[in-house]
């Protein structure tokens, strides 16, 4: 959180001064209409060029709440630059007009010299130096009475630049900057305060051994179930007692294939500096590379070895798969998680180099097969491969997590400078990505492709333009209704009609529904309704306990008549329980607040802090009731159209198994394109057709793993946003949908296996008996296609066919039976767990905010 939003604070604050000044100088030139015209445009450009980004779409609140801030709540607002303001007025916040009067005094004493009557008077001295000013003095006698009015426009715009003065309301952007600074200092020191507990370590000595034993376990399984292949015919307890142990195995194996998914976590560690190693014993290197490349690793040797069931469960199969290799392959995974765990790499080094010690297994006696050839080397699924990897990378970690190197080089050496300029090149890139994206989106509607897109059932696109609209319309909207629903823009508050303040209150009210509005919105109907009644109850609370907090430390001998001392003395307890309740526990909380209920707390904190502030800096104790009753109210307002705009149609259903079947659907595409492509090429000799087939296959088996893992990134976090309030049965989200994702999710490594294996077929010798027209294998394929074509995804009836394998007098190598009976059954297998995961989701109640419906296919 501290790398992704406190960091670019800066640079988002200095955009959201420029977005804001265009749309005040939008709305001193062209009027009211325009600029809400224009503010909705600009909101939606960008919700739809960071909303949606993993990285970038936190930022997108901040961004669009300051402009609200900057352009309705704080002075001068879009109303002021456009008519201009008089002194005093009701509309003006008090320490506002205090300040105001100080800088008009000299020239209303001018005019009040020059008697009764309304004068234009250029003000000659002081901030507002320049200006033409309209002095009405109605008794000459005495100043009190008279009033200032100063004109609208630019100046005003420019002034927000151009004044200084932390006490000066027209230098708005300027203390906002102040603010900024003061804000990042803090929170920056705030993450350094002990105890110290950091994502790296957790990654590195935490889930990362736990993935490498349980992947470790899943292969000794295998080797359990060779080794006792037929012994537990007649042992029923000792059959279940493996499958139970399988499939307990197996669950842990996709939980840490999740956890670890596409290396997210490790990533972030770059903003994780180790601040206590001297650069002189250990020069820079970019270290995050290594942990991240290490979790992918482990989540795909998990995958693999979930995957190595293919062959374990089926009878022929047993003999094909090398005990020897995976038995070492184990051991060496455990020595792995334990030298990660303790931080020792002299583990790895009792056992050797990891090439070395996995070609030990060649050696090792062993026979198996059908044809009794030895078969210890076979590894059709490169577990060898992996573990060599993992090996090198644990390697490489651990040198560099240590205090001194191996390596002989200098400090200002090109790899040194070259490993410190990555490092700092996330910490750059922060503060312009968001602007990357911003202006990339500038011609995105100019593509074809991005039309395309829309009509396109398993891209996301026209979910998040329907989101984006809806979403800039409410905020359009609410602006709208303050400027031309008269009773809204003077009726909605509470307060007496004589009270002074009543303009002013009003004026804030429809400013902070606006920014109610946008921090109740997610991006499902569920997520908005219940982070709204979350933030329902934290604004409720929140303001309760500013008012006892104000009740109890009011006191006259204080400059602002509050114990200022006693008010942050309550709020640094009650925040500090309220941060307590919203954080989980255990390791989840170094990571965020509780996702199921943590928004309560949080704006429980926010709401008595910014109204103690309010009271207490602006507008004393005798506004306090009406205060609190103001911002409470004209948040509960926002906060509830932001409910009702996510469910009205089309909604946005994070619970909606239809997300996770658009994996599903894609992944059966590409694998019936990998099955078309391997029938199409049967001309052997046709090497410039099977040069083509195998690039396409390469491009496919990437393109599987790119769009499924943004895919299953969008996915998981519509679930994760509709899945708040869980321990309510009323708002719970069908536990299934999490359950089926996460297999699908292990399904994203296995269709991106089949075009590559695929791929290294028709590279070798074997693709003769895999391209052999009407020999066995295209005969099996032919079928396959058949089916798929013939019965489709949603046919579950489709009973399983009997295991295809190629006797050995097919084929003189043993390794290319292996990957073709490999490719044949994996392909099998992912078309009948496609078709389960269709009917499981079909059978998945849709939870539409507590209402749940029977999903229909389309």
């Amino acid at each position: 959180s501290f790398g992704s939003l406190t960091l670019p604070v800066f640079s988002l604050f200095l955009y959201c001064f420029v977005s804001s000044s265009a749309l005040l100088a939008i709305a001193a030139s062209y009027g009211t209409a325009t600029y809400i015209v224009m503010f909705g445009v600009w909101a939606f450009w960008n919700c739809a060029s960071l909303r949606w980004d993993k990285s970038e779409g936190s930022k997108v609140s901040i961004i669009l709440i300051a402009a609200v801030f900057q352009t309705v709540l704080i002075w001068p607002t879009f109303v002021t630059v456009q008519d201009g303001f008089t002194v005093p007025s009701s509309s003006l916040l008090p320490n506002t007009q205090v300040v105001l009067q100080e800088y008009l005094a000299d020239t209303v004493a001018i005019a009040t010299s020059m008697g009764a009557g309304t004068h234009q008077l250029t003000i000659q001295s002081g901030v507002l130096q320049g200006i033409v000013a309209q002095v009405t003095i109605p008794n000459p006698e005495t100043t009190a009475g008279a009033s200032t009015y100063l004109p609208g426009g630019m100046w005003l715009v420019k002034g927000a630049w151009t004044y200084s003065g932390v006490s000066n309301p027209l230098a708005s952007y300027q203390n906002m900057f102040v603010f900024t600074c003061w804000l990042i200092v803090f929170v920056g020191l705030a993450v350094l305060l002990p105890p110290v507990r950091t994502i790296r370590s957790a990654v590195w000595r935490g889930m990362i051994p736990a993935a490498l034993k349980d992947t470790a376990g899943m292969l000794r399984l295998h080797v359990e179930n060779v080794t006792k292949k037929g012994k537990y015919d007649d042992d029923d307890d000792a059959k279940q007692n493996s499958l139970t142990k399988a499939a307990q195995l197996q669950g842990k194996c996709i939980y840490h294939m999740n956890s670890l998914f596409n290396g997210t976590l490790a990533k972030y560690t770059v903003f994780e500096p180790r601040l206590l190693t001297s650069p002189c014993s250990h020069p820079p290197e970019f270290t995050t590379m290594y942990l991240a490349q290490l979790s992918v690793l482990v989540a795909r040797a998990s995958a693999a070895s979930v995957g190595i069931q293919l062959f374990t469960s089926r009878e022929f199969c047993y003999d094909n798969l090398s005990s020897g290799v995976y038995s070492n392959a184990a051991d060496k995974l455990d020595v792995c998680a334990k030298a990660l765990a303790t931080g020792n790499a002299g583990f790895l080094d009792d056992t050797g180099k990891a090439s070395d010690f996995l070609n030990d297994a060649k050696d090792t006696a062993g026979e198996g097969g059908e044809d009794g050839k030895s078969l210890k080397n076979e590894d059709a699924f490169e577990m060898n491969s992996r573990v060599e990897q993992i090996t090198a990378i644990s390697r490489k970690w651990l040198s560099a997590m240590s205090d001194s190197t191996d390596k002989d080089i200098g400090c200002c050496s090109n790899e040194s400078l070259g490993s410190m300029l990555q490092n700092l090149k996330p910490w750059i890139m922060v503060h312009f990505s968001h602007f990357i994206h911003l202006f990339g989106h500038l011609i995105v509607p100019f593509r074809k492709s991005t039309w395309q897109s829309l009509m396109d059932a398993e891209s996301y696109d026209f979910i998040k333009l329907i989101w984006c609209i809806k979403y800039s319309l409410g905020m359009a909207f609410l602006l709208a209704i303050s400027v031309y629903w008269p009773a809204y823009r003077t009726d909605f508050v509470l307060a007496a009609e004589d009270d002074p303040m009543r303009v002013a209150y009003s004026i804030q009210n429809g400013g902070w529904t606006t920014v109610a509005y946008c921090f109740a919105t997610t991006q499902t109907a569920e997520g908005s309704v219940k982070k709204g009644l979350l933030r329902m109850v934290g604004t409720v609370t929140g303001a309760f306990s500013a008012w006892l907090a104000l009740l109890a430390c009011e006191d006259n001998s204080f400059d602002k008549g509050y114990n200022t001392y006693g008010l942050v003395a309550w709020m640094t307890v009650t925040s500090a329980i309220a941060t307590f309740i919203a954080t989980e526990r255990g390791f989840v909380a170094r990571i965020a607040l509780s996702n199921s209920f943590g928004f309560g707390p949080i704006y429980f904190v926010v709401t008595q802090i910014i109204i103690v502030a309010y009271v207490s800096v602006n507008f004393g104790p005798e506004s306090k009731d009406e205060i609190i009753l103001n911002r409470m109210v004209a948040n509960l307002v926002g906060i509830f159209m932001a409910m009702v705009l996510a469910v009205v149609p089309p909604g946005n259903y994070g619970g909606d198994p239809g997300h996770t079947r658009k994996i599903n659907n894609f992944h059966w595409h590409s694998i019936q394109t990998v099955v078309e492509l391997l029938i199409s090429n049967n001309d052997v000799a046709d090497e410039v057709a099977v040069a083509k087939n195998i690039q396409t296959l390469d491009y496919l088996s990437s393109k599987v793993l790119r769009k499924s893992s943004s895919m299953q990134e969008i996915t998981v976090d519509f679930e994760k946003d509709a899945a708040r309030l869980q321990k309510f049965p009323f708002f719970r989200v069908d536990p299934r949908v999490k359950g089926e994702l996460g297999k699908i999710t292990r399904d994203i490594y296995v269709a991106s296996f089949v075009p590559r294996l695929a791929g290294k077929i028709m590279r070798s010798d074997s693709r003769k008996l895999l391209l052999e027209k009407n020999g066995r294998v295209q005969q099996r394929l032919e079928e396959i296609r058949a089916d798929m074509v013939k019965n489709g995804i949603a046919d579950s009836s489709q009973a399983t066919k009997e295991n295809f394998h190629l006797p050995p007098s097919d084929i003189p190598g043993q390794e290319g039976r292996d990957d073709i009976d490999l490719l044949l059954l994996t392909i099998q297998w992912l078309v009948t767990e496609m078709r389960g995961h269709d009917e499981a989701l079909k059978r998945i109640g849709t939870s539409r905010c507590g209402i749940y419906q029977n999903f229909k296919s389309k």
